[in-house]
């Protein structure tokens, strides 16, 4: 298994009575995988954290040249089996001296040493976050050879519920499918707040209760049985989730002195507008969508992905047209529409359909 982009099987395989490979390369976008097998690695090749002072070496690319990482990787360990060298940021490792680089040498080329005749006992661990070498450079092919990589792409919201077991069985828990979704409604697909929420439901959990973790211990153990926002709401309706729009809808109706329709409308509405906008960036990449609306935080982008893909321009001038006259119902007019607290059903039963 020379590359893969199953980083979860990756993290479920690595195991004391597994032969470890001389060179790991981590990269993608979802860095939670990236830390998480640099981390198993570690703790299952050097156990004794005492050994760690000698057999472990951690580098950052920024700050270290090649001769720094082929120096680590060629010491011999000290009473354990292996080494581990690991590189964090490995796409800013630099060489000592930039202007003897050729024309089209990367600083990888210049590991040779290591992927030609790879050391019998270091296990080298290449981290890459933000930018990722491309597997058609040679350094990369070389490397399949004798080492692993692994490719950790984004995972979507819609596919995170296939992620949530394997997590979970990191910190010896199983969860069933009602569990499961529980997780996936109040968390979406931030992977390092399911991991952190699982380290949390090991600890109050006791030990018996970890094989069957059911909906009513998780809402019960951790901090999900949260009240939903405005902001929930509007990520609901960008991926057109009518269930889960639905049911936020109506508990923010039932929490209006908590939470106004007053202050819920202007956000959808603002979210549809920019929604507008961004069809005339012409495209679905996150960044160009960023860069095209002048977000502050990138990832904010990945609602108006969703959006673009749920909606046709039409239904978005529609919507911001029931948004204006919503907002109109929410402050007395409109009044024999009905009772005001059904507005944000009313509003979610328009958008979705």
């Amino acid at each position: 298994m020379p590359f893969t982009d199953k980083p979860q099987q990756v993290l479920s395989e690595i195991s004391p009575k597994s032969k470890p490979y001389p060179i790991y390369v981590l990269m993608g976008e979802e860095t939670y995988y990236i830390d998480q097998i640099e981390q198993k690695l570690t703790r299952t090749f050097l156990p004794e954290e005492e050994s760690h002072d000698f057999n472990l070496t951690v580098l950052y690319g920024l700050d270290t040249q090649v001769s720094s990482v082929l120096n680590a990787c060629m010491r011999p360990p000290m009473g354990t089996a292996h080494t581990i060298t690991v590189v964090r940021e490995a796409q800013d490792l630099y060489l000592g001296n930039r202007g003897s680089r050729k024309e089209g040498e990367t600083p990888f080329d210049s590991l040779a040493p290591l992927y030609k005749n790879p050391s019998p006992f270091n296990i080298l661990i290449l981290c890459f976050k933000g930018k990722s070498p491309a597997r058609t450079l040679k350094v990369m092919k070389e490397i399949e050879k004798v080492g692993l990589v692994v490719s950790s792409p984004e995972i979507k919201e819609y596919n995170i519920q296939n992620y949530i077991p394997s997590i979970a069985s990191e910190h010896g828990l199983s969860l069933g499918y009602d569990a499961v979704m529980t997780v996936k409604e109040h968390l979406g697909n931030d992977i390092g707040r399911i991991n952190s929420e699982f380290r949390k439901l090991v600890t109050a959990l006791p030990a018996e209760a970890r094989k069957n973790v059911s909906s009513e211990m998780i809402l019960k153990y951790t901090a999900l049985n949260k009240e939903y926002s405005p902001f929930d709401l509007k990520n609901a309706l960008a991926l057109k989730d009518r269930a889960r729009a639905l049911k936020v809808a109506r508990a923010l109706s039932l929490d209006a002195k908590r939470v106004p329709v007053q202050v819920i409308i202007p956000i959808l509405f603002n979210y549809f507008a920019n929604l507008l906008i961004a069809l005339y960036a012409r495209s679905l990449d996150p960044k160009v969508i960023s860069d095209y609306l002048g977000l502050k935080f990138p990832r904010q982008a990945q609602e108006y992905v969703n959006g673009l893909r749920n909606y046709r321009p039409g239904k978005i001038t529609a919507i911001i047209s029931y948004l204006r006259k919503m907002d109109a119902r929410s402050k007395g007019m409109y009044s024999d529409e009905g009772d005001p607290r059904e507005i944000l059903t009313d509003l979610v039963l328009f958008v979705l359909n």
